[in-house]
């Protein structure tokens, strides 16, 4: 196919990474049919939309080329590369709404010294670095996406990615000047047998059954001051978070939905399952086995299925619980006055 050459006013430098992950994925999930065109074909308008959205993206002069649109009914996916071969990028134009959904530039992780800039690049570097001492993350390369009609958020980002058994990820959040939260995977075998046999008595605590912990991983948001281990099951349905910093239960959840959609968990909770006291009677054994929190002197506010057991006194953290239409508390969270998790 013949390649359009284009001098952006800005630039970057990027690399082909075979698999999208669901959140930074520009190409939508159709069954239509997919025709190839030509730059060329499409109107000035819309390759200057494009254009623009690259430059965006990109900051600093290069020279850049779009080679290949894909027509894929509602969107054009329009791809294309620098033309020194460091970097390749998508974007999604929306013909029925004349605008660019999304861009994502993909890099090389040998690129970032040149992609970024050094403040934030020694940011990143020494966040990656704290995260964890014993193991520290690995990353194999890098993506600069904007999507600012998405609904989840991050929506305008960095983004670095590790893959295998060490799978990670490290997102930098323009819009909320450029904090940092990083998620990544562990095999049992490296996670201290302390924590994994808590997340298990803990399931244990709140079902009365035995639950195996199959995935564990560790979350952190700096700016939120969020740290904490995450264990959950093979399908993914109970899961209990441990403090990254305390090595203290944060939550518990056990599968307990027995609603069968909106309208059903509606009218089974229009009615509250228990009184104050008598939820308060339920649930004060097990929070204080989960969290070592003695319930006595608590006030407890009812809102369909939750239950909030608080204290006036400034500083005491909340506890909330949630039953399913049998009565049961499946589910228990401690939420800190401070709103600091750790």
């Amino acid at each position: 196919m013949r390649k359009f050459r284009w001098i952006s006013a800005f630039a970057a430098l990027i690399f082909v990474v075979a698999a999208f992950p669901a959140q930074a994925a520009t190409v939508p999930a159709t069954a239509e049919k997919t025709t190839d065109k030509q730059v060329g074909s499409l109107t000035p308008t819309v390759v200057n939309r494009l254009e623009k959205a690259v430059q965006e993206l990109i900051g600093t002069k290069a020279a850049f080329q779009f080679d290949d649109v894909t027509d894929m009914g509602k969107t054009w996916i329009v791809e294309g590369e620098l033309e020194d071969g460091t970097a390749t990028f998508q974007t999604e134009y929306n013909k029925e709404k004349n605008r660019v959904d999304s861009t994502t530039v993909r890099y090389k992780i040998s690129s970032l010294a040149k992609a970024m800039d050094a403040p934030l690049k020694a940011k990143v570097l020494n966040s990656a670095k704290a995260f964890d001492s014993k193991r520290p993350l690995q990353f194999e390369a890098f993506w600069r996406v904007r999507s600012p009609y998405q609904s989840n958020k991050p929506s305008n980002y960095w983004v670095f990615w590790g893959a295998g058994e060490k799978a990670s990820s490290l997102y930098v959040d323009v819009d909320r000047g450029n904090s940092i939260t990083i998620n990544a995977d562990y095999p049992l075998k490296q996670v201290d047998p302390v924590l994994l046999n808590r997340a298990v008595n803990s399931f244990k605590r709140v079902s009365g059954q035995r639950i195996t912990v199959q995935h564990a991983s560790r979350y952190k948001d700096e700016a939120k001051g969020l740290s904490y281990w995450s264990f959950e099951d093979a399908n993914e349905a109970s899961e209990v978070k441990i403090g990254a910093v305390t090595g203290k239960v944060l939550a518990v959840s056990t599968f307990g939905v027995d609603w069968n959609d909106d309208t059903d968990f509606k009218k089974s909770f229009t009615s509250p399952k228990y009184t104050a006291s008598e939820a308060l009677k339920l649930a004060k054994p097990k929070v204080q086995l989960l969290f070592n929190i003695n319930l006595s002197d608590y006030n407890v506010e009812i809102q369909g299925n939750a239950y909030t057991f608080s204290k006036k006194q400034k500083g005491t953290p909340s506890i909330v619980g949630k039953v399913n239409k049998k009565g049961t508390f499946y589910a228990f969270s401690l939420h800190s006055a401070d709103g600091k998790l750790q």
